[in-house]
């Protein structure tokens, strides 16, 4: 999905998990979708998360396509597009 999608499906999954996200770790991250540009940004993404917003998987991206994951304790869940 282009990003505008991918921004507007994460802003669905914050509202629909409400409270839940207070429970345990978890961050809902929009990041490329292909998986060379995916390790790409990881790698720099592990490198200083603090610089890293939603717009910064932009640049990363060569073929504009994004996906939204949930990220919890080291595990990384694809959250696909579609009815919540």
């Amino acid at each position: 999905m282009e990003y505008t999608q991918a921004l507007e499906h994460k802003k669905d999954i914050l509202k629909c998990l409400g409270e839940l996200r207070s429970f345990n770790y978890t961050e809902i991250m929009i990041m490329p979708a292909k998986a060379e540009d995916f390790e790409r940004y990881m790698e720099e993404y592990r490198k200083d998360p603090g610089r890293f917003d939603d717009q910064s998987c932009i640049q990363f991206s060569t073929d504009n396509n994004f996906m939204v994951y949930r990220i919890g304790e080291d595990k990384f869940l694809n959250c696909r597009q579609g009815k919540i």
